[in-house]
């Protein structure tokens, strides 16, 4: 019995290990047989005509012998290419002369003897990824061609021959080089841009068992090496496919295996293009990026469709970015996504598979990608280069600069773009209080672009579902001064079951729940519970699908509409929720819901960091940061509020509370700490409980974000008409709002503002492009 328990423990682990970072785990559903050296797998002439431009000579990759020129010269005069090129040069000159790879050998194996005798061998899903010199060996290859000199020469051939003797190895005993391809796309790179001052057997020697190595780690070889990210076209594509284009690009034409080199060209062409598509599917007309969660959208994803412009546009002379205009427009998301402070970092609403330990990027590949955006549109879309330059002048002052994962990106981007006072003004001081971002299902509202403004978002609607997504449809965050209203719970060290059973469920975020007994668990990644009673829907959603039937933002107020049958699936007839954003600190949220049994247990969530304080129907809570949010509870009218939290009881879901792991925990309010804020995993909610035996049920709850300066809520009253409204009024500023729902039947109402009734909008505001009105 031990020996089982044991091997349990090693397949949570071993799964556990494997989910890490999923997106890039998940295979392609119908996977290229991409290595078959001399067969084309894509028999689309068209698609593949763009190798006849393919360069004959080297470099290739990121710039040619025509482009170099203008970037070698940049380095000759003052200013900042020669900063950096100062820089560079310090930093190879620091590099070690005697490059020695890690950690290439046989997995490590754990060996289990089974209740009959059976032995069981389970290889090591954790192994420590192999140190090598791809990056090294780049910046020592750049640093040669911009002095010429020759000890940089040695360094790169040295760093080169480390590197691919590791890859080689490391792939014959099965062992991942690294989860991210970055490594290895530089050691191409130096590669090709030492071409040049290489023996036709040097050039042999590095090339030939490059190309194999992207050959033998594609699934479709058939190795199972673990803990390797792969990925599809709707993920990061940072992984083994994104290696075909460059090893293929790099071998092509030189007489070096060349039925692999166009294999591996060929395929890698066609998984790039698909991913490519999709992204400009994801973009839609108003710019997200593939996934909700910024953390993968600003950071590892734009550089794998960046390197593919470059290198392209360098190895045939075409600029295919601008075949991809709706890429074009991502600063737009990251702009509505921003919630400005003091210090300039991007901080965010902790949307989707976010941390949640301080709810910011840092910023350490945002400058690249913004410098991208401006490199490669400032021609087709003028208005998507300033917002860039906008917003790359704002990004905190101590990350204002290049992440320097890739060399070569300052002397080819450049620093200079010109921003001019009414070009920041026409950012910062933007009258649009709100804009739906329709493929992420993202509705973002804020007073203003300021430190001191009201900033929410309200999750519905997405056309793609994304990866990286919760089942969080309807639900909302507020943040005025402080995040108030929360997105909850931690994927943390990835190992805490907090991670599927909270973290991704409804349960953690600002939504109403259904209780339907024995309804399954929807599936997320993450580590699976032995506990079969862990793996039942503690009233969640089943689906994160919703569709936004209304919305509309103008002068005084943001409304929006979400049919959330979809989500909630059989469990119920009608799922509605009605959100009103009353500018500039003021929500209303309507929900209506109609469950197919009456037995079904209902109740609204309204989640916080500190312990919240009820008094009859007024729920409020505080940060300490100054930021305050009221909770005004109207519907149901004998509902019951009761505090959920504390201390063992953060994460609780029924009887069981899903800890975080400590360890995990103290890193987070280290990290709190240091930015003086945080964490934001969430610790106490209410539960605005529904009447027992009700199969309809309306919530109406009125919010108000304010300062700890402020001792009262809006003035909010609550009252029915004859016509089969609910009725909200808000009084503040000499302003009066009447917004009237309808009970029943059509989702929609009307509103009344300076005395004047209308209808509330039953269609979908169009916007588009970047910086609309």
């Amino acid at each position: 019995m031990k020996v089982k328990l044991l091997i349990c423990a090693a397949l949570v682990l071993c799964f556990a290990a494997c989910s890490h970072k999923t997106e890039d785990t998940i295979q392609d559903p119908d996977p290229d047989p991409v290595v078959v050296p001399g067969k084309d797998p894509r028999d689309d002439a068209d698609a593949l005509s763009f190798e006849a431009d393919i360069r004959r000579d080297h470099p290739r990759l990121f710039f040619n012998a025509d482009t170099w020129k203008e970037i070698k010269a940049r380095t000759e005069k003052s200013g900042p290419e020669r900063d950096y090129l100062i820089k560079l040069v310090n930093e190879v000159s620091s590099m070690t002369d005697n490059p020695v790879a890690q950690n290439t050998g046989p997995l490590d194996t754990q060996t289990y003897v089974l209740d009959d005798g059976t032995i069981m061998t389970v290889d090591d899903t954790t192994p420590d990824y192999v140190v090598e010199f791809g990056s090294e060996a780049s910046k020592c290859a750049l640093a040669w061609r911009l002095t010429g000199n020759a000890a940089w020469l040695e360094k790169a051939k040295k760093m080169l021959s480390v590197s691919v003797a590791a890859y080689t190895e490391a792939t014959e005993n099965r062992r991942p080089v690294a989860w991210y391809s970055t490594g290895r796309i530089l050691a191409i790179c130096a590669y090709d841009w030492i071409y040049e001052a290489l023996s036709p057997e040097e050039r042999r020697s590095y090339i030939v068992p490059i190309m194999e190595h992207a050959r033998l780690i594609q699934p479709e070889a058939g190795l199972n090496i673990p803990q390797q990210s792969t990925g599809g076209a709707n993920q990061g594509f940072y992984g083994t496919r994104s290696l075909l284009w460059y090893a293929g690009l790099a071998g092509y034409g030189d007489g070096f295996d060349d039925d692999l080199a166009s294999s591996l060209l060929r395929s890698g062409y066609g998984k790039v293009t698909d991913m490519l598509d999709y992204r400009n599917t994801s973009s839609g007309d108003d710019g997200p990026l593939s996934v909700p969660a910024l953390n993968y959208a600003a950071g590892e994803y734009p550089y794998a469709h960046f390197n593919f412009f470059h290198t392209f546009w360098s190895s045939t002379g075409h600029n295919v970015a601008e075949d991809y205009p709706n890429l074009a427009l991502f600063p737009n998301w990251v702009w509505w996504m921003w919630i400005r402070e003091s210090r300039g970092y991007l901080r965010h609403h902790g949307l989707g598979d976010i941390y949640h330990s301080v709810n910011v990027d840092t910023h350490e590949a945002l400058y690249d990608h913004l410098s991208n955006y401006i490199y490669f549109y400032k021609d087709s879309n003028p208005d998507v280069a300033k917002l860039s330059a906008v917003l790359r002048s704002r990004v905190r002052s101590a990350k204002r600069d290049f992440s320097g994962k890739y060399p070569v990106y300052p002397f080819l981007l450049g620093t200079e773009y010109p921003v001019t006072q009414s070009d920041i003004d026409r950012v910062e001081n933007h009258s649009l209080k709100a804009r739906y971002f329709e493929t992420m299902g993202h509705l973002l509202m804020r007073s203003s672009w300021t430190e001191d403004a009201t900033y929410c978002s309200l999750t519905a609607g997405t056309t793609i579902v994304p990866d990286h997504k919760h089942y969080d449809e309807g639900s909302f965050t507020i943040y005025k001064y402080d995040h108030l209203a929360l997105d909850t719970g931690c994927r943390g060290s990835e190992n805490d079951l907090n991670l599927l059973y909270y973290y991704a469920q409804s349960v953690a975020h600002n939504v109403f729940l259904v209780h339907k007994p024995g309804e399954m668990l929807p599936a997320h990644w993450g580590p699976k519970s032995s506990d079969a009673a862990d793996n039942y829907n503690y009233g969640g959603m089943t689906k994160a699908l919703s569709d936004m039937v209304a919305f509309e933002t103008g002068e005084h107020f943001s409304y929006a509409a979400v049919d959330l049958q979809k989500a909630y699936g059989d469990k119920v007839s009608e799922a509605v929720r009605q959100f009103v954003y009353v500018h500039p600190d003021y929500f209303i949220v309507y929900d209506r819901v109609i469950s197919s049994s009456p037995s079904y247990g209902k109740e609204w969530l309204l989640h916080m960091q500190n312990e919240p304080v009820v008094e009859g129907n007024l729920t409020r809570f505080e940060t300490a940061l100054g930021g305050r949010l009221f909770c005004q509870t109207f519907l149901p009218a004998d509902a019951t509020i009761e505090k959920v939290g504390g201390e063992g009881h953060e994460f609780q879901v029924g009887e069981k509370n899903y800890a975080i792991n400590p360890s995990t925990m103290q890193r987070y309010i280290r990290s709190a700490n240091s930015f003086g804020r945080g964490p934001y995993t969430g610790a106490w909610r209410i539960e605005v409980n529904a009447p027992e035996g009700e199969a309809e049920v309306r919530f109406l709850n009125v919010l108000t974000a304010t300062s700890t300066a402020a001792s009262t809520p809006v003035n909010a009253s609550y009252s029915t008409d004859d016509s089969g409204h609910d009725c909200v009024t808000l009084s503040f500023e000499g302003k009066v709002f009447t917004f009237r729902f309808n009970k029943t039947g059509d989702i929609g109402g009307t509103v009344t503002v300076d005395g004047q009734t209308r209808s509330l909008t039953q269609a979908v505001q169009p916007q588009s492009g970047v910086i609309c009105d």
